[in-house]
């Protein structure tokens, strides 16, 4: 499983927890914040994306489909399509599979809707 917070530490970035108007997160490609009432399973699934921006030497602001491909690989990372599959089968709703995950249930739907056309094809038989 994907750990943001390990790669905070191995590359030695600055997060600061603040109040943030009306963003879960941002980066100005050096620093990240994060909105102090994130809950733990927002905290990590907004600081995977913003470590998706620093990767990309992303600054500040961007297009909205840069934002979409942001989205994409983060979910990608917090969600290994076998891990995916493996639990699928046995969860009732979006949420409990979401909470099985540690990820939020918009990270898992990004996840399923950036998925591959084979990818897509496979979970069809476990959901």
């Amino acid at each position: 499983m994907f750990d943001p917070w390990a790669t905070v530490i191995e590359l030695g970035i600055d997060v600061h927890l603040i109040p943030l108007e009306r963003l879960s997160g941002c980066t100005d490609g050096t620093t990240i914040w994060l909105d102090t009432r994130l809950t733990t399973t927002e905290r990590r699934c907004t600081l995977t994306h913003e470590l998706v921006h620093l990767s990309r030497g992303h600054e500040g602001h961007q297009p909205p489909t840069v934002e979409e491909s942001v989205r994409a690989e983060a979910a990608r990372l917090l969600i290994p399509w076998d891990t995916l599959a493996a639990h699928a089968q046995s969860q009732a709703s979006v949420y409990d599979l979401a909470h099985e995950l540690g990820v939020t249930p918009r990270t898992l739907a990004d996840r399923i809707r950036y998925a591959s056309a084979e990818e897509r094809c496979l979970l069809q038989g476990h959901v």
